[in-house]
C-alpha cells in the first residue's frame, strides 16, 4: 500500500486547524459523537422500590448512557436548530417495575403553555408495542407497526398540587385578568367541579369530549401514556399506566449526572407487565428497543420540531 506524504507544511497546519476547530464546536456545543456511544441502556438490578426522585442516592452507581439527538428532518415541520443535543439515560429494575431517569441541559425551565407565546419543555420515550423482529419507523412507528409512546411535560408537572381547578389556568397565568359573568357562577368564585357542571358541554368543550389536556382527573401523573402508528396518529390511551416526577435545577446536576448547569431531569416508571395491549410489555433479562425525544419550550419547540435519537436497546 502506497502511503501519501506531503511537505507541504501549510496544507498539513490546515488539515491540523480544520480537525482542531470541529473537535471545539463539538465541545462547545455539546454534541456527542454517536459512533463513541454504546447503543445498549443497561437496566441495573436493585431491591425494593425504584425511586421518583431522581436525586435519590440509589441512581448515583447506577450506568448512565450519552444518547445523541438530532432535529426532526422526516417530516413538515421540520426542525434542524435544536438546542438539546443529548440525554443522558439511566435505567434500573427491581423485577417488579422498570424506572428510567433521563437528564437534559435546558437553560430555561418552560412548564406552562397558556400564552399564545408559550410551549413547555418535554420528554418522550418510545417502544414497539411488538418487541419480536426489527422495531418500527423511527418516528412514530408506522401502519401495522404499533408504538407506546410515555410522555412527560412540565406543565403536568406543574398541575400537580395545585388547589381545587387541578390545573394551571389563564386567570393563574395572568392574575389580573377580569370577567364579568360566568355562567351559573357560585358565590366565592369559580371552582373546577363548578366548571364542569351543567355549562359543562357549551363552556368546556375539552372536559366535555373527554381531552386529558383539559381534564386533570384523567391524569395519573406528568406522563401521558399514548399509542401511535405513525405521523398524525398519536393517541391517548384510555388506561394511564405509567408515572412521572421532574424536577429542573438551576445551578447544575446531582452526583452521578451527565451535566452541570440548568438540567431538567425525569424519572418515569411502570410495572414490567400490564393488561393493556396497546402497551409494551417487559419481562426480566429482555432486550427492547426504546427511542427518545425532547422538546425545548424556549426554542420553541412542539409536535414535530423536536430533538430526536434513533433506536437504542433497553437491557432489562
Amino acid at each position: 500500500m502506497r502511503v501519501a506524504q506531503t511537505t507541504n507544511k501549510k496544507l498539513v497546519f490546515a488539515v491540523l486547524l480544520s480537525a482542531l476547530t470541529v473537535g471545539l464546536m463539538l465541545t462547545l456545543g455539546r454534541v456527542p459523537l454517536a459512533v463513541s456511544q454504546p447503543v445498549t441502556i443497561p437496566a441495573k438490578t436493585v431491591k425494593g422500590s425504584i425511586p421518583m426522585d431522581g436525586a435519590n442516592p440509589v441512581w448515583e452507581s447506577v450506568p448512565g448512557v450519552v444518547v445523541p439527538l438530532s432535529g426532526q428532518l422526516i417530516t413538515t415541520p421540520m426542525h434542524p436548530n435544536i438546542s438539546v443535543k443529548s440525554v443522558f439515560v439511566k435505567a434500573m429494575t427491581n423485577g417488579k417495575e422498570v424506572g428510567l431517569r433521563l437528564e437534559w441541559i435546558d437553560q430555561t425551565k418552560n412548564d406552562t403553555a397558556i400564552g399564545p407565546q408559550d410551549f413547555r419543555d418535554q420528554v418522550a420515550l418510545m417502544f414497539p408495542v411488538n418487541t419480536a423482529g426489527a422495531p418500527p419507523f423511527q418516528c412514530m412507528g408506522q401502519s401495522g407497526g404499533t408504538t407506546n409512546i410515555w410522555r412527560w411535560n412540565a406543565e403536568w408537572q406543574k398541575d400537580i398540587g395545585k388547589d381545587s381547578a387541578g390545573i394551571w389556568d389563564v386567570d393563574d397565568q395572568y392574575p389580573g385578568i377580569f370577567w364579568d359573568y360566568y355562567f351559573e357562577e357560585p358565590a366565592g368564585g369559580v371552582t373546577y367541579p363548578d366548571r364542569i357542571g351543567r355549562s359543562l358541554g357549551p363552556f368546556n368543550s375539552g372536559i366535555w369530549s373527554g381531552n386529558i389536556m383539559s381534564d386533570p382527573t384523567l391524569r395519573v401523573s406528568s406522563v401521558e401514556d399514548l399509542s401511535a402508528n405513525g405521523f398524525s396518529t398519536l393517541t391517548t390511551q384510555a388506561h394511564q399506566d405509567v408515572i412521572g416526577n421532574g424536577v429542573w435545577e438551576p445551578s447544575g446536576s446531582v452526583k452521578g449526572g451527565g451535566y452541570t448547569g440548568p438540567t431538567w431531569r425525569v424519572v418515569v416508571k411502570r410495572t414490567l407487565e400490564t393488561s393493556d395491549a396497546n402497551d409494551v410489555q417487559f419481562k426480566a433479562g429482555m432486550s427492547v428497543p426504546i427511542a427518545f425525544a425532547v422538546w425545548d419550550g424556549a426554542n420553541i419547540e412542539r409536535n414535530g420540531m423536536k430533538s430526536l435519537s434513533t433506536w437504542f436497546t433497553l437491557k432489562l
